[in-house]
């Protein structure tokens, strides 16, 4: 198994590698220069050249298959990350259904603020504000089925907010807490980890945590399909007691035929439904059909990438249900928001702490913003709380299909 310091990628600016995404875009402020981002460029190259053409007709549950035995091979004891979303949820039934071990179950969820009547669980919406009807209709009942069905596997619950005071945010928060995802509440997700992971590495025990992070990225440009990863995809912070076992299913250097087999499956779809083509073309190409598209809302960004991903749940992940609950995603920050918490996270507005943490948060983002020049922050800042994405290098996928 390849073992990296650079687990989420790295930034490179003239020449430097750095791994954080604050300290790049400032490194590349204060030099006047551009930050990019690289994700195993040369291993994808590779392996997107040696891909065996014949695989393609294979099912993606046999890649699926052989991944969770390679993770199985390769530790002692497995942990899953899991959120009921399609992501991990396809993990966890492709070990299951195989028969290969999964030794635990880890979830991370806002449990204080559960059962206050803050919120009042609904299937109806499927906004991203509604995100916590997902442990009342999805999550709670996956545990019980587990619990019942599979009791040799252990089922451990972290409250996140439990860290949510105001001595966690210092001056090293975005240097030394935040990866590239730099919320309130992803800062504290981050450095939650699994007492039980903790526990077995500090015995000497290989553990891994396996997350399933996020969907592949497929686009089209003029006549040209290519893949690219995304830094906010990449943003686990590795357990300090097990630095070296954080494990990403799908875009992995260990086995990179399984996002570029993804990404296969997902051109033989749009091959078979080209009018739903255009959600995958580059944006130049798009508009040289569209000339609206310059004048593309945020709104109209979020409907395009809520189908997008929709297809690769169909494609990617045959073990999801569609009937299964599920909240969109956040794609920006809510104008009734403080700066800092993202749709998914409003709940944190309840903690009885909150506003003080609120405020540490926003001091010591604005004084980072403030060593930025104001052509990085335009280039860089999507909204006055949030970086704009880092897209990796491009892929081309030349397989006639």
């Amino acid at each position: 198994m390849i073992t990296t310091n650079n687990l989420n990628g790295y930034y490179l600016v003239d020449g430097e590698i750095i791994e954080n995404k604050m300290y790049a875009i400032l490194k590349a402020s204060e030099k006047n220069t551009t930050a990019t981002w690289c994700y195993y460029d040369k291993i994808y190259e590779d392996a997107v050249k040696k891909f065996d053409t014949l695989k393609i007709l294979e099912p993606l549950t046999n890649t699926y298959k052989k991944r969770a035995q390679q993770l199985r091979d390769s530790y002692d004891y497995l942990i899953l990350n899991y959120s009921g979303g399609s992501d991990s949820h396809n993990i966890l039934m492709t070990f299951l259904k195989n028969n290969i071990k999964l030794d635990h179950i880890y979830v991370q969820w806002p449990m204080s603020l559960m059962d206050k009547g803050i919120y009042t669980p609904n299937n109806i919406d499927k906004s991203n504000g509604n995100f916590h009807s997902e442990w009342d209709l999805v999550l709670k009942k996956d545990l019980e089925w587990l619990s019942n069905t599979y009791p040799e596997i252990t089922i451990e619950i972290a409250d996140w907010t439990d860290t949510v005071i105001e001595s966690f945010y210092t001056d090293d928060l975005f240097s030394k807490y935040v990866t590239n995802l730099p919320s309130i509440a992803r800062s504290q997700k981050q450095n939650t980890y699994s007492k039980k992971e903790t526990e077995l590495a500090f015995k000497g025990i290989k553990v891994a945590s396996i997350y399933g992070v996020d969907k592949p990225n497929l686009v089209k440009h003029e006549n040209t399909w290519a893949m690219h990863f995304v830094d906010t995809a990449c943003m686990a912070q590795p357990n300090p007691e097990n630095p070296n076992g954080t494990e990403y299913f799908y875009f992995t250097p260990n086995m990179p035929e399984v996002a570029i087999h993804q990404a296969y499956k997902l051109i033989q779809w749009y091959n078979r439904n080209p009018n739903s083509e255009h959600l995958a073309l580059s944006l130049p190409t798009l508009t040289k059909q569209d000339p609206s598209v310059p004048n593309w809302t945020d709104d109209d960004y979020y409907k395009r990438y809520h189908n997008t991903s929709e297809i690769v749940k169909l494609v990617c992940y045959p073990y999801w249900d569609f009937n299964r609950f599920q909240a969109a995603k956040p794609f920006s920050q809510l104008t009734d928001l403080p700066m800092g918490v993202r749709a998914w996270d409003n709940i944190l507005t309840k903690l009885p702490n909150f506003d003080r943490v609120q405020q540490a948060w926003e001091y010591h983002w604005r004084s980072y913003l403030n060593m930025m020049s104001p052509e990085h922050k335009r280039k860089h800042l999507r909204s006055k709380d949030t970086f704009a994405v880092f897209k990796s290098k491009y892929h081309p996928l030349y397989i006639h299909l």
